[in-house]
């Protein structure tokens, strides 16, 4: 892992392969591994993965915890990479990261891939805030046994083995344990103020969602492409459902993205 320093906070990222940069964003709670997970950089890409501020090893200002501070985490790596430009994909809160980057420097995005949207102009819906509340608390004090003993709990533990999975893992992975503040803060957060701030990308926008994910419900997918005419709509197999179908999707639309 490399390391650059911005505004006093130290981050990890990766940077492989080589050609056209991809600025590739994980989710709240994953990490560059969760990106390498799905898939390599395809020939003539350089993927460049940072591990946004609270997760893996990377510090973390929570005075100025924010979705605008994450951005400009981005634009200040780009700096130093010398990387005018690039294309841009996000899973969830890297999604709802790269849309508020995108709003704000729209002239450093070649083309957007928003996988799995978790934000819109409207935070997370409050059933999912409480549970991500009440899991960022158990994290601090409690742990997992405190935590199945909460209401959040009650709200996750029945949709779907992933929704599942995604709020007893942090139990196990000291950099949530660590970081555990960051469940508090951003999903009572928005990336952008409102849908009309969309309005002005002219930029090629691609957009994943699936059904069965009460984190990432289809419906925000579909609420910011009802702002962008030109972005493209694609639904992909849910990861309970078809776990491979859901990665290959993934790999396929950052292959697409990667040429637009």
């Amino acid at each position: 892992m490399r390391e650059f320093e911005h505004n006093g906070v130290v981050l990890e990222y990766e940077d492989i392969g080589s050609g056209e940069p991809v600025v590739f964003l994980h989710g709240m709670g994953g990490s560059v591994g969760q990106i390498e997970k799905i898939c390599a950089p395809p020939d003539g890409v350089r993927f460049v993965i940072p591990n946004q501020q609270g997760h893996g090893n990377s510090g973390a200002d929570w005075e100025d915890y924010s979705f605008d501070r994450l951005a400009d985490d981005v634009a200040a790596l780009m700096d130093s990479l010398e990387i005018r430009a690039a294309r841009f994909a996000g899973i969830s809160m890297g999604a709802a990261v790269s849309l508020n980057f995108a709003v704000r420097y729209p002239e450093r995005v070649r083309a957007l891939l928003l996988i799995r949207s978790a934000w819109t102009d409207e935070p997370m819906a409050p059933g999912v805030v409480q549970a991500y509340a009440d899991l960022g608390r158990c994290l601090r004090n409690g742990g997992l046994e405190a935590f199945k003993q909460t209401p959040g709990w009650e709200i996750v533990r029945e949709p779907s083995a992933y929704t599942r999975g995604a709020f007893t893992g942090p139990f196990d992975d000291p950099s949530a344990i660590r970081n555990w503040r960051k469940y508090l803060i951003l999903p009572e957060q928005t990336p952008i103020d409102s849908l009309s701030e969309l309005s002005a990308l002219t930029m090629p926008v691609e957009i994943l969602a699936s059904h069965n994910d009460l984190c990432h419900p289809y419906t925000a997918g579909l609420r910011i492409a009802s702002a962008l005419p030109q972005a493209v709509f694609t639904e992909i197999p849910d990861k309970d459902t078809d776990g491979e179908g859901h990665r290959q999707a993934v790999e396929d639309a950052v292959t697409r993205l990667a040429k637009a």
